[in-house]
């Protein structure tokens, strides 16, 4: 054999298994959030995973009084947001979510980006908005404490306040 395609055969191998090491024996960052602790001073509970055609209408004819946030879904399938406002002031409404015990934010812009709604109208009465995204951090099944928090930034002046948390516990994404 040629003394080339030896050395290329020998540089092709270790590629390999060094990309195969790397694959067993990389630490993937959602290992991280797989064995934290739930504190038992919170009341946490999971998302319901799914909803009916005819919960959902429920949910759409709501009225509600108060600012809410319910969040639906799973690691695998992504998670809903169903966000009841009332539209006062032009802006942006927005989700963030933290993981609660060492406040990592989790998945920053694709969450902000994937849960904003502008608000373009005003309105007397709370209106729904809905949004859908992933967890990236975190692996199925391996349940970990989350604050999500609703935030609205204004038009006029920048501001952002928060308006609401809920606390949850979730999984994440594996990809």
């Amino acid at each position: 054999m040629n003394k080339i395609v030896k050395i290329a055969i020998l540089f092709l191998g270790g590629i390999f298994f060094s990309w195969l090491f790397i694959l067993i024996f990389y630490d993937y960052p959602q290992d991280s959030f797989s064995n934290i602790k739930i504190p038992k001073n919170l009341d946490f509970e999971k998302p319901i995973e799914s909803l009916t055609n005819k919960q959902i209408d429920s949910l759409e004819k709501k009225i509600v009084n108060e600012v809410e946030i319910l969040i639906i879904g799973n690691g695998f399938n992504g998670y809903e947001f169903y966000v009841w406002h009332k539209p006062t002031e032009f802006g942006t409404l927005y989700i963030k979510a933290f993981e609660l015990t060492q406040n990592i934010q989790l998945s920053e812009e694709k969450l902000t980006s994937r849960t904003s709604h502008q608000i373009n109208q005003l309105d007397t009465k709370f209106n729904l908005y809905r949004s859908k995204t992933v967890i990236d951090e975190g692996t199925f099944e391996k349940y970990y404490p989350v604050r999500f928090e609703l935030w609205f930034k204004s038009q006029d002046s920048g501001n952002e306040i928060k308006l609401k948390e809920a606390y949850y516990v979730i999984d994440g994404w594996d990809r």
